[in-house]
């Protein structure tokens, strides 16, 4: 064993004991997670760690199991790493951000530690990974996140240079490099780098669909006061940290489209006539505002006009048929 290399094994452990072991080494060495197995009764598994540079190596072995790093998890120990991934054996599902990556023997993928993620193999596997800081891979991917749970095949493109790097790393870190781990650190950070950039329309795609998501969640829970971007990113399985990404891609935030969709909520209910008996109080309140002071200098910021008198108005323009006359069929 090589100076500063770390090698955990279930060999000493039996039966349910040996899962129990692993769930321990796991989140000691690596991050803290949930790890299930249908075959705990007779459940094996080894880890090899070193350092490398700035980042750290991982190699694994273990039988069939499901990996869960939930938001629980996330919350109690934080992690500012991202994890590179290089699978040698057995098919594994990674799920991230609202993607799913079928990833096979020989292909790469990025897994975020700052956010929950899903990893399953049904069958035993064997695989390599780099622990990558955030400050480090910031520098390379301006935005990593985007590329998280997306396959990087190894079999073709770029995808391929990053993987055939990646198999000359066997069992430990290699001892007689003629560059510096620094030079060879940035060698695959590179490779990631131009590898995930050929990914980019689908990454442009996805970003759209959450992006349509989120937005659909925001119109059905409008009305609720306590409303945060934490409790969005867990209905749909992200960091608060991505939702932010998501809105800020699209030249937007989550509180301006919040209170957009608030404002044209309560605008709606002002122009409607059978609700002139609610008074503006329960018009903000129902529409998630908190108070009606709050709610009617935004009211006010947005339309020109407070919302009282912008109820009158209304009234004052108002069809026979009980709408406003811009809105009135011209049946004649």
């Amino acid at each position: 064993m090589q100076q500063g290399e770390r090698y955990w094994s279930t060999d000493h452990v039996v039966g349910r004991q040996a899962l129990r072991y692993w769930c321990e080494v796991v989140a000691e060495d690596m991050i803290s997670c949930i790890i299930e197995s249908n075959e705990a009764d007779r459940f094996t598994a080894s880890l090899r760690s070193s350092s490398f540079g700035l980042t750290t190596l991982h190699f694994a072995q273990s039988s069939p199991s499901e990996i869960r790093r939930t938001s629980v998890c996330v919350s109690r120990n934080r992690s500012d790493r991202y994890y590179l991934i290089h699978h040698r054996k057995a098919q594994v599902v990674v799920e991230q951000h609202g993607r799913v990556a079928t990833v096979e023997p020989g292909d790469c993928v990025l897994v975020s530690g700052r956010s929950p993620y899903r990893i399953q193999n049904k069958e035993r596997m064997e695989g390599m990974s780099i622990a990558i800081p955030a400050d480090l891979l910031l520098g390379w991917l301006p935005e990593p996140d985007l590329i998280t749970a997306r396959t990087l095949h190894g079999g073709k493109g770029w995808g391929h240079s990053l993987a055939a790097t990646l198999t000359n790393f066997q069992e430990g870190a290699p001892s007689d490099l003629a560059l510096s781990t620094s030079v060879v650190v940035d060698q695959i950070l590179a490779h990631l780098a131009i590898a995930a950039g050929a990914n980019e329309a689908s990454t442009t795609r996805h970003h759209r669909t959450l992006l349509n998501r989120l937005a659909n969640t925001l119109s059905d829970r409008f009305c609720e006061p306590d409303l945060d971007p934490s409790s969005l990113a867990e209905e749909h399985g992200l960091s608060k940290r991505y939702v932010h990404m998501i809105f800020a891609k699209a030249g937007t935030s989550f509180c301006r489209e919040l209170e957009k969709i608030r404002l044209e909520r309560a605008k709606r209910l002002l122009e409607d006539r059978r609700f002139n008996g609610i008074d503006i109080m329960e018009i903000a309140l129902r529409c998630g505002f908190r108070d009606s002071s709050g709610f009617s200098r935004r009211f006010r910021d947005r339309y020109g006009t407070p919302p009282s008198l912008y109820r009158r108005q209304m009234e004052s323009h108002r069809s026979p048929m009980g709408m406003p006359l811009d809105q009135a069929v011209n049946c004649g």
